[in-house]
Parts: structure tokens; C-alpha cells; sequence
């Protein structure tokens, strides 16, 4: 499903979310999750301290990784993180949300073009190709 500016709102009451996935857990999430491989410590913390354009302590990425984990929002492999289906689900309706804040909930912005923006497909996200 493309959804468009003009598609009406998942109701809320459908849906059941976990909101205690912070900034840079969704950042260390969809770092892994668009990695073609599985990512390194190093790897991911590259990644995320360009994206938000400054250093990550590593301390911090190691706590963050601890709740994910725990969570079930990543799985190590080795030294390697891979994304999980609970992961997924807790980081799909946060990207909706960041669309909508940007758009301050005029829904101008088409979801579908703002996530191509992000390199990153509605659909990629809800059909869950985890293991590509």
C-alpha cells in the first residue's frame, strides 16, 4: 500500500505500539535494517554519528543495543547486528510519525515521496523484508 497525502489516517485504535523507542534507537534500527549485510559495533556507529552529524559515544550505542536486545528489536550474530520483525514494528509507525511532524499534521507532504527521500519504501517497512 502507497499511502498519499490525501489517504485518511490509520485509526489509532487498530493499531497497539510501543513508544519507548527513542531517536537513536530508530537511527541504530533502520541503520541495520537498510544494511545489505549484517552490520558491526563500528559499522553502525559510523553510520549514525554521520547521519546525526556528530560523534556517538560508544557508550551510548552500547546501551541502546543492550535495550534492543532486550527488547527484541535487533539480534546479534556474532559480532553483527540484524534487524528483527519486533523491531519492525516498533520503528514503522515512528518514520509515519516523523513524516507527519514535518508536514505539522497537514498531510501536504506525500508519505510515499518523504520516504523515498529517506531511502526507505512504506512498504519495505510494513512487509518486513528483514533478511533480504
Amino acid at each position: 500500500m502507497i499511502s498519499t497525502a490525501n489517504d485518511p489516517p490509520t485509526p489509532a485504535a487498530s493499531v497497539t505500539l510501543e513508544w519507548d523507542m527513542t531517536v537513536l534507537e530508530l537511527a541504530v534500527f533502520l541503520a541495520a535494517y537498510r544494511a545489505k549485510r549484517p552490520r558491526s559495533f563500528d559499522d553502525v556507529l559510523e553510520t549514525i554519528a554521520t547521519w546525526f552529524e556528530c560523534p556517538i559515544p560508544r557508550r551510548d550505542l552500547s546501551r541502546a543495543l543492550l535495550k534492543m536486545g532486550a527488547k527484541g528489536w535487533l539480534v546479534a550474530e556474532g559480532d553483527k547486528l540484524m534487524p528483527a520483525e519486533a523491531g519492525r514494528r516498533a520503528a514503522c509507525p515512528h518514520v509515519n510519525g516523523i513524516v507527519r511532524l514535518l508536514d505539522q499534521g497537514t498531510r501536504l507532504i506525500d508519505v510515499a515521496l518523504m520516504m523515498a527521500v529517506l531511502r526507505l519504501t512504506r512498504e519495505e517497512l510494513e512487509r518486513g523484508d528483514l533478511h533480504r
